[in-house]
């Protein structure tokens, strides 16, 4: 079984390089300051903790302006009742793409919070809400880094940090992830880290492991995710 699993990793490895990949909206968490084309979309299918489901529909609306929606379904798999969370908002503005002095600049919105509580009505882990994030290539090619800020509590708004980077280990291939979420929010400050793999120019799949400073189950502390990722275009 080994032998086999090696075997069609290095299939899809060697298989994909021959394509070159599509633009990269976010990492785990966390937003990267790119946006979709205008007139292209994103479906993303994300398994979670607990048999969940968070599927997610993004579309470049204008050349600027991503709108989209996310949806999420608890325990879909497995046993337990099937918790439907509402449907959240997505909206990303790109005021400036970025060149080779200037890092590009992005602001927007996303409700899409992570494992929702029917008592509570809410996220336990809650979404991005207002945020404004910047990035650049750094240092070497295809070394890139994001950082911003966000509100996600307008009862008591603070701003809360976060910062990613990714760089490219294979080309058109494999791309490594880390980012630090909800930084400055004390022992709710998550460490995340991920592999992405492009299967064809358009289709891609992430392992990830989130929060992985804490092996706290009651705060989903070391939890694996897998995410199924396509982009197209009208």
């Amino acid at each position: 079984m080994k032998k086999i699993l090696v075997f069609a990793l290095l299939f899809f490895v060697v298989g994909a390089g021959y394509c070159s990949v599509a633009p990269v909206t976010e990492l785990i968490d966390t937003p990267a300051y790119s946006i979709l084309d205008y007139g292209g979309y994103e479906m993303q299918f994300r398994m979670f903790a607990g048999g969940g489901v968070l599927s997610k529909l993004n579309f470049g609306i204008f050349k600027s302006l991503n709108l989209g929606v996310g949806w999420e379904i608890s325990n879909l798999i497995g046993v337990g009742n099937v918790v439907v969370a509402p449907p959240s908002l997505q909206l990303k503005f790109n005021i400036y793409a970025g060149d080779a002095k200037w890092p590009g600049f992005s602001i927007g919105y996303d409700g899409q919070g992570y494992f929702y509580d029917e008592t509570s009505a809410e996220f336990m882990q809650k979404g991005k809400g207002v945020y404004a994030v910047i990035g650049k290539e750094l240092f070497l090619p295809d070394l890139n880094f994001n950082a911003g800020v966000n509100v996600n509590d307008f009862k008591e708004a603070r701003l809360i940090g976060f910062v990613n980077s990714s760089v490219i280990v294979i080309d058109d291939t494999l791309m490594f992830m880390i980012e630090c979420d909800n930084i400055g929010k004390g022992d709710m400050t998550r460490l995340n880290s991920g592999l992405k793999l492009w299967i064809t120019e358009s289709f891609n799949i992430d392992f990830a492991m989130r929060n992985l400073t804490s092996s706290d189950e009651t705060k989903y502390g070391c939890e694996r995710i897998f995410r199924i990722n396509y982009q197209g275009k009208f």
